[in-house]
């Protein structure tokens, strides 16, 4: 489990590893890759929609990416303890917001689960996932010497993406 002082340093890597397998994740008929961009190369529309939405994040970097000829925009930030990536179409519309949150955090339903299915692991991370108004917990979880993701519903139910 993380910690309350546990370093964000972990788990940016980790928001950002989430980020990346998103974005790489069903990209079947084209070529997705992320680029690093300066923040002010974002559109007005999306960073206003970040603005508006989290005015108290620190914003650490930006990203854009093609996926399935879809032009998306990334905000990497940091607001307190929580760090967030937040998709946006070119628009300022979200795709998915990834958030850290502690284990605490995250239903109860779904830390049953977890303890059940994974008996003996130990959670890397905890990611809240919103997309398609939906949403999810993301869990890295280091078990029996692997690394592994799984993703749940606010149920407890696992999901397969």
């Amino acid at each position: 489990m993380l910690s309350k002082g546990a370093s964000m340093k972990p788990a940016r890597h980790y928001l950002a590893l989430g980020a990346l397998a998103f974005f790489l994740s069903g990209v079947t008929d084209a070529s997705a890759e992320e680029q690093e961009i300066a923040c002010k190369k974002v559109p007005s529309a999306v960073r206003d929609a970040f603005d508006k939405a989290y005015p108290n994040a620190t914003v650490k970097a930006c990203a854009k990416e093609v996926k399935n000829g879809e032009l998306m925009y990334e905000i990497e930030s940091i607001e307190g303890k929580t760090a967030r990536d937040v998709v946006y179409d070119r628009d300022g519309g979200v795709i998915v917001v990834e958030e850290s949150l502690p284990m605490e955090a995250v239903p109860e339903a779904v830390r049953t689960a977890v303890s059940t299915k994974f008996a003996g692991g130990k959670i890397k991370l905890a990611e809240k996932l919103m997309r398609d108004g939906k949403e999810r917990y993301e869990l890295q979880i280091a078990y029996q010497g692997k690394n592994l993701e799984a993703i749940f519903d606010p149920d407890g139910s696992e999901v397969k993406e």
